[in-house]
């Protein structure tokens, strides 16, 4: 008779088959969570333009200096975030949680997390990056009453333009 124990196999512990990878689900989730919630706090930002103003008499001006029966048109843009980048978050995620189902080994589950979690810290970022950097490099100065455009960097962030008459207090 022998007098050697074995552990029973349904106690769960530090050896756990696959704890590792449940640990790295666990991770990418929560980087998801706080990239969720980052994103918007830093995707604000805008800038506003009065193309001409008030003369001394009271009347309007345009952006030339050029008197104007109408009151100067203001341009206001609004950086806000872009819903694709939610998708592209829950893609990242999907994608490698499938992945790691087919996955051959631990390993190689491990190591399919670890770059999704680094894949989507790396779009948000350059999400935030790109968007501001574009927001900045509008020429608020081109723009005239009549003629205004804005080509937003889809997909990573929106621009609201909103046009309201110059009011005079």
């Amino acid at each position: 008779m022998s007098l050697t124990q074995t552990a029973p196999k349904n106690v769960a512990g530090p050896g756990l088959p696959g704890i590792a990878i449940i640990a790295k689900i666990r991770r990418v989730l929560i980087l998801a969570v706080i990239a969720a919630l980052v994103y918007p706090s830093v995707m604000v930002a805008s800038q506003t333009y009065c193309p001409g103003g008030v003369d001394g008499s009271g009347g309007f001006i345009d952006a030339s200096g050029q008197p104007t029966d109408e009151a100067p048109v203001c341009i206001e843009l609004t950086l806000a975030p872009s819903p694709l980048v939610y998708i592209g978050i829950a893609a990242i995620v999907l994608l490698a949680l499938g992945r790691v189902m087919k996955a051959n080994d631990e390993s190689a589950a491990v190591q399919t997390l670890d770059r999704a979690g680094l894949g989507m810290g790396v779009f948000v970022v350059v999400a935030i990056v790109v968007s501001h950097v574009w927001f900045s490099l509008i020429p608020m100065e081109s723009f005239s009453a009549h003629s205004w455009s804005v080509v937003s960097p889809f997909p990573f962030g929106n621009i609201d333009v909103t046009t309201t008459p110059l009011i005079v207090e």
